[in-house]
């Protein structure tokens, strides 16, 4: 089943991809305005509570992106390098957690920005 893209999904794309300087964060290519960049999310985007969060998402070149979803052990290990261990164990209990989605909210937030 495909996963549907929503406004705030773009929206958010868009922003995650500025914030991150149009660079793929695993090889750190520079992408002309995120042309080529994918946004990559560790608990994927099924994951409402950090479908949206910036410790969830990596922005990746194709590459990349296919060598993580091939390789996720070695995955999960740069997110835990990235943010640090902490910051793992808080990412990893955010995406247990159930909660409704709120797209106004997540749209008010990156407009903000």
């Amino acid at each position: 089943m495909q996963i549907k893209i929503r406004k705030a999904d773009t929206l958010y794309s868009l922003w995650l991809r500025k914030e991150r300087k149009y660079t793929c964060e695993r090889c750190l290519k520079i992408y002309r305005e995120g042309k080529g960049l994918q946004v990559s999310h560790f608990y994927g985007r099924r994951c409402e509570r950090v479908r949206f969060d910036p410790e969830n998402t990596d922005c990746l070149c194709f590459s990349c992106h296919q060598y993580f979803e091939e390789m996720p052990n070695d995955y999960r290990e740069w997110i835990r390098v990235r943010i640090g261990e902490k910051a793992y164990k808080l990412l990893d209990f955010r995406a247990h957690q159930i909660g409704k989605r709120d797209d106004e909210k997540i749209i008010m937030w990156l407009k903000k920005r």
